[in-house]
């Protein structure tokens, strides 16, 4: 059996002796440290097997022209190397973990590789911003990134960074090291499924359905990230098809909301790749916002339901429907593959049906009307006299899904 590699991305400028202290803790636990200089300036004796200029060279500068540039552009140019590099050296099966240290800017470039690496690889960030205020969605993106808290700045090899940075290690390491695997007996076809709070009654049935139809049933939540993940492992082919009944993150990003997707693809790989994909516009006609007392007089006028302390639920405007309508039927018309969209006429969400908070059915029927106007021609469409949670409505949507699995 071969030796385990773990890739150490670090600022070999002014992170040497962590360095240093990394691989020899590496190398304890059976493993192989493959060091990676990100660093900008030299000044240390201890050398990289990735050695700066390459890094440089990956992001498009010549080194000794980066150095002159402003902190930006030197920095950017580290963050693109890195995540180059990174992607190559995986593919040709130099390393099968990584791990990384630093402050913001270390943090920036390390996770920056670790993003470009498939789900299941051990990506492991001690950050001395993985705690406060810091916003984590741009260094984790989609991917099964840990970041670990240093506690106190990454200066030197003390009580507690040597303790932070043996836990670190230790859990790479074990990672890479851990017992083989148990054969699998659940070999049924994956699917994708997406889910919210607001539908959470009605994904259950579906799930519950597809399990017991012999199909492994994979939930993602529309909270911004989620959505991404599932397009993410999409465009992986990791799913046989994908029953898309929470449409939550468009409307969202439209409103410019809090769980609006992180990127601009959502809704795109199923059509892309052409697996078979079932739609529903779930809890696309509102976003999420923050506590009521922070709301904006503008938001204040929409109708609006207090989800918990934190999170309040706020109805996109006619014209934000609009726009979501058009950008969902401009993307399902991409299929290559067999699709299916049903519209629930009696309410997209929990607080959507007659008598909540979110009921106006004049609002959602502008939303229908554009978005079967703007459908190409050979998109299907049903518009069921149901609600998106009701058992009558699960059960003709996943019957479907399933025919067209069968098929």
């Amino acid at each position: 059996m071969s030796v385990p590699v773990v890739l150490v991305i670090v600022t070999l400028d002014t992170k040497a002796d962590e360095a240093a202290y990394l691989k020899r803790r590496i190398e304890l636990h059976g493993c192989k440290a493959l060091i990676m200089d990100a660093g900008i300036l030299g000044g240390n004796n201890f050398g990289g097997d990735i050695v700066r200029t390459e890094v440089a060279k990956a992001g498009g500068w010549v080194l000794e022209e980066l150095v002159n540039q402003e902190t930006h552009v030197r920095i950017g140019t580290m963050i693109k190397g890195c995540a180059v590099l990174c992607a190559e050296l995986y593919k040709k099966g130099a390393f099968q973990g990584v791990i990384s240290i630093g402050g913001a800017q270390g943090t920036d470039i390390g996770t920056a590789g670790m993003r470009e690496l498939p789900f299941g690889v051990p990506k492991f960030m001690v950050s001395t911003v993985a705690s406060g205020r810091a916003i984590f969605g741009p260094y984790v993106g989609t991917k099964d990134v840990i970041m670990m808290h240093s506690v106190a700045d990454i200066q030197g090899i003390n009580f507690l960074t040597r303790t932070v940075f043996d836990n670190a290690v230790a859990s790479v390491c074990g990672m890479l090291t851990k017992p083989p695997e148990e054969v699998n007996p659940d070999e049924r076809p994956p699917v994708a499924l997406s889910m919210l709070g607001s539908t959470t009654a009605g994904a259950m049935r579906a799930h519950q359905i597809l399990m017991d139809k012999g199909y492994n049933a994979i939930a993602f939540h529309q909270n911004g990230t989620g959505g991404i993940a599932m397009e993410d492992l999409i465009r992986e082919n990791r799913f046989k098809a994908v029953l898309d009944i929470n449409l939550h993150e468009i409307g969202d990003a439209v409103a410019g909301g809090l769980h609006g997707a992180i990127k601009d693809y959502r809704l795109t790989s199923a059509a892309e790749t052409g697996i078979p994909q079932v739609i529903a516009p779930g809890s696309i006609n509102y976003a999420v916002w923050g506590p009521e007392p922070s709301l904006s007089p503008k938001l204040r006028s929409q109708k609006y339901v207090i989800h918990n302390p934190q999170l309040t639920l706020v109805r996109i405007t006619n014209d934000e429907l609009v726009k979501t309508a058009e950008i969902t039927a401009e993307r399902v018309s991409r299929s290559k593959g067999p699709v299916h969209i049903y519209i629930p006429l009696k309410g997209l969400s929990y607080y959507d049906q007659e008598g909540g908070g979110h009921w106006d059915p004049e609002a959602n029927e502008l939303f229908f009307k554009v978005l079967k106007k703007n459908l190409d021609s050979r998109i299907p469409y049903d518009e069921l006299d149901m609600h998106i949670n009701s058992p009558e409505f699960i059960d003709v949507v996943t019957e479907e899904f399933i025919r067209m699995l069968e098929k």
